[in-house]
């Protein structure tokens, strides 16, 4: 049975029984409460877009992912797989992508990034599907991993648990603006902190909010730049 997933609190259910923005026609909600909630984020993107025409394949995409791509290139972040690493690549590199980029018709959402109001989209440049390719070491990549962790569970999908299926990754926001390095570690660092809150035991709910992230933000700007990191008086907080 086909199922999809709330925007806000990514519960799944039958398309029938989740509500769908009235306006973009992309984002479905499980109650009023969750689109109430989602709208301040939501909002940023969300337009008026004709009915999908695409294949059967693009329809079985997540529907916040149906939308139009923006009509210039936008700043990304690349986050390289092991093999990528061990060959002197860096962990995280500014990354131009096109209007024309596939992360547009079949880039992965980051429901935990959502949670907290800081959505981002994720593409695999390998398009194998990781339930049935081969695995190897080199193509871990447990940084994107933590990027695709639900929210409700602290853990990604059973599919992008198996080690050596991700591979090297793009990365941009949802909502168009550029993303940098800077951005994307200051996210990944908060993330890890969610996590390890799962490890403890401890409910991370009173984390998952704009307003925790971005006061997180900003204490660890401040911290990066006196341990010499300049490249951090650049990063603009909110993002």
């Amino acid at each position: 049975m086909s199922v999809q997933s709330c925007s806000k609190c990514f519960r799944e259910g039958p398309p029938q029984q989740l509500m769908r923005c009235s306006r973009c026609k992309t984002s479905v909600y499980c109650s009023s409460i969750c689109q109430s909630t989602d709208w301040p984020t939501h909002k940023s993107r969300c337009f008026p877009t004709a009915q999908p025409t695409a294949s059967a394949s693009s329809m079985s995409l997540r529907p916040s992912l149906r939308r139009a791509p923006p009509s210039h290139a936008v700043v990304g972040v690349t986050i390289a797989c092991n093999a990528e690493r061990a060959q002197g690549a860096p962990a995280l590199q500014t990354s131009i992508v096109q209007p024309s980029h596939p992360i547009y018709r079949c880039g992965l959402p980051s429901p935990i990034s959502h949670s907290f109001g800081f959505p981002l989209l994720l593409y695999r440049h390998i398009t194998d599907d990781p339930s049935k390719m081969i695995r190897h070491p080199g193509l871990d990549n447990q940084t994107a991993m933590h990027l695709l962790s639900q929210p409700s569970t602290g853990s990604p999908d059973s599919k992008w648990k198996r080690a050596g299926c991700i591979g090297t990754v793009t990365v941009i926001r949802q909502d168009g603006q550029p993303l940098t390095c800077e951005a994307l570690e200051t996210t990944l660092i908060y993330v890890d902190h969610i996590l390890d809150l799962f490890l403890e035991g401890v409910s991370p709910w009173h984390q998952l909010n704009p307003t925790s992230f971005q006061t997180f933000c900003q204490r660890y700007k401040d911290e990066r730049i006196k341990s010499g990191y300049t490249d951090f008086g650049m990063m603009h907080v909110p993002f």
